[in-house]
């Protein structure tokens, strides 16, 4: 945490940028006051303004699991303060602990501003300002302080904790007022407004990036320059109604947002008669009361109905894909490890073998208000309420024998499925099994069928964490943390590295617990750096100069 103290104001005898934090005020005691309420809950307008078709929450019902306590052992600990400075544009971020380095860090800032930007002189005209605006330096930039307002959001470094600022939640409750169940339609132009606000707010708002299909499929489906707001934009709407309400109890913690070390490995397939998987934890993940350290493998059997509804060459009619079973099958998979270990503030790297489900997963949302649409909605619901961070990864279907037969070999008693699947775990005695409650089963066959279910539906008090005290690994033993957070987008004249599915990508070596952790490092695109063709400025040389005409030049990037 950044230290805050009212000698951090003291004036540097510095000159150039650096001296101009001289000639501002020292701020008051009604300043730091300030930075206090702003920290403090908003008000938010009455439930019932926004959210009418949801009652009231029950008091005793937490809408997420408590924050944990514990701090992620793959953060490093160091023996000196530390220190970061980034960029944005025109606004320079910097981090710092311990006061003496604080005030080191901030004259570095400003001397390097004067070597970069000549500071202001007596000669200049009268139109010329300071580059370090010295409006804003009296307004409280470049103080140190615990609670800060960056880039539009409220960073607390002593809870770990970020939010929106009063501000962004009037205008969210004010976008959501706009909106009354009753109306029909709208305007493009104000559908791209609302659409654009809205994801800028759930960046830090677990759960959010998952509510998108169907109001991305309205903007899909425009007709003459009108949105028709169906019942599944509505219901979207409502769920942002239901986070709005959940803010001021539910705070987003940073842990929730950056992923770590990876605590857990797993491996999840789905076919038309059920789906299955298995878990492989790391040593530094807590089990729950009733589970120990070992692989968490589960299996569950499609009913009836939902296979009739499978689309087949005998029933080309079915309203259910097999990438759509895969899907529902990666939500039972992370339901599985967040009831048998503590999960909270957590990396959890879940792979498959579907293509479809993978950027699903990753994507967060579909442009579509089919069966994955109703799926990545309880996917965002069930990650803000168990508070982990997911990563996933493809892996082909030669390599995930495992999985495999648990979704396939139903025929088969536990101990004769893991008999078979021996030859594949790197301890083939050491396994549990879970099974899937029928409250949350229920979730999800009704997600299946495209029928919306209430959010409570998938909170499921999971066991309370067992006495277990890992062994915390040394420096040398974790990886360094250098994979990207988010995986990238494919940019223009970018091109990704060439990859064949192969059969041989099932290593057990690196299911040990001691190589989880590293597991982040060995992800497929489009997960890590993606190579970029040299980009070419200026004019592009003519093959002939023949043609006196002259253009205009354009610079290519």
């Amino acid at each position: 945490p950044v230290d805050c103290s009212a000698s951090d104001l003291e004036p540097t005898t510095a000159t150039g940028a650096a001296g101009r934090v001289e000639r501002v005020p020292k701020q008051k005691s009604s300043t730091a006051e300030q930075q206090s309420s702003s920290h403090q809950t908003p008000h938010h307008p009455p439930r019932a303004q926004f959210y009418p078709s949801i009652p009231a929450p029950n008091a005793k019902c937490h809408q997420s699991l408590p924050i944990p306590v514990d701090r992620d052992p793959s953060l490093p600990f160091q023996s000196r303060p530390l220190s970061y400075v980034d960029i944005f544009v025109d606004d320079f971020i910097g981090l710092a602990q311990d006061l003496t380095n604080e005030r080191r860090v901030r004259r570095i800032l400003l001397h390097a501003i004067d070597d970069v930007i000549r500071p202001l002189q007596k000669s200049d005209g009268p139109y010329r300002r300071e580059p370090v605006s010295l409006k804003k330096l009296r307004q409280g930039d470049c103080s140190w302080s615990t609670v800060k307002q960056i880039l539009g959001w409220v960073i607390d470094t002593v809870s770990m904790t970020i939010h929106l600022p009063p501000h962004r939640l009037e205008r969210l409750g004010e976008i959501l007022a706009s909106i009354p169940a009753t109306q029909k339609r709208t305007s493009v132009k104000k559908w791209h407004k609302v659409l654009g606000e809205l994801r800028s707010m759930s960046l830090a708002l677990p759960g959010a990036r998952n509510l998108f299909s169907h109001m991305q499929h309205a903007l899909s489906s425009k007709l003459k320059g009108r949105v028709a707001l169906t019942k599944g934009v509505h219901d979207a709407l409502d769920d942002f109604r239901w986070i709005l309400n959940d803010i001021a109890s539910r705070p987003t913690r940073i842990a929730e947002l950056v992923p770590l070390l990876a605590s857990a490995e797993g491996h999840h397939d789905a076919s038309g008669k059920g789906a299955g998987g298995i878990w492989f934890p790391a040593d530094q993940l807590n089990p729950r009361h009733g589970y120990s350290q070992k692989p968490v493998v589960w299996r569950f059997e499609w009913p009836q109905h939902i296979i009739d509804k499978l689309v087949t060459t005998e029933n080309p009619n079915g309203t259910i894909s097999n990438s759509d079973l895969e899907l529902a099958g990666g939500l039972i998979h992370l339901e599985a490890l967040a009831q048998t270990f503590d999960v909270r503030e957590r990396t959890l790297l879940s792979k498959t073998d579907n293509l479809n489900t993978l950027f699903w997963q990753r994507k967060g949302s579909a442009t579509t208000e089919k069966v994955p649409a109703h799926l990545l909605r309880l996917f965002g619901i069930h990650q803000r309420h168990h508070r982990y961070v997911s990563r996933h990864d493809y892996l082909p279907g030669e390599s995930n024998p495992v999985a495999d037969g648990l979704s396939r070999d139903f025929t088969l008693s536990w101990k004769e499925q893991m008999a078979k699947l021996a030859p594949y775990l790197p301890n083939p005695e050491e396994y549990q099994v879970w099974t899937p409650s029928e409250q949350f089963m229920e979730s999800i066959l009704s997600a299946l069928v495209k029928k919306r279910v209430n959010p409570q539906s998938l909170f499921i008090e999971p066991p309370k964490t067992a006495n277990y005290e890992p062994t915390p690994p040394t420096h040398t033993q974790l990886p360094t943390v250098d994979w990207p957070s988010a995986p990238y987008t494919k940019p223009s004249r970018a091109k990704f590295e060439p990859y064949k599915s192969s059969g041989d990508e099932f290593q057990r070596e690196n299911l040990q617990p001691s190589k989880i952790p590293s597991s982040l490092g060995r992800l497929k695109v489009t997960y890590g750096a993606v190579p970029r063709r040299p980009s070419t400025w200026g004019p592009k040389p003519r093959a002939d100069n023949r043609s006196s005409k002259r253009r205009p030049q354009h610079a290519t990037v």
